[in-house]
């Protein structure tokens, strides 16, 4: 496979890795609630992008750099969603 195509296989994962957070948030924004949400899953998310942010520097690379850097500021995001919400201890309205 030559470097262009891995550089662009590469951004597509990172994109869309970048994007995952979007349906938790609109969920957890909408419903009020955090309660299905595992706080580990959130953290080893937002380890997980800050990981890469710092591999995406230290390589030099803008496009690595800057998506890793939003995908963990989108996660750190829905981490204190959650811990406000679950802070909150109050159960939201249904719609019955």
């Amino acid at each position: 496979m030559a470097i262009l195509e891995l550089t662009a296989f590469g951004v597509i994962g990172s994109v869309l890795l970048s994007l995952a957070f979007l349906p938790q948030a609109y969920r957890l924004l909408s419903t009020k609630h955090a309660r299905d949400i595992s706080p580990y899953y959130v953290l080893i998310l937002v380890s997980g992008s800050f990981c890469l942010t710092v591999y995406g520097f230290g390589i030099r690379d803008p496009i690595v750099f800057i998506l890793n850097l939003y995908a963990t500021m989108a996660n750190s995001e829905l981490l204190l969603l959650k811990l406000y919400y679950d802070s909150r201890g109050d159960m939201p309205k249904t719609n019955e």
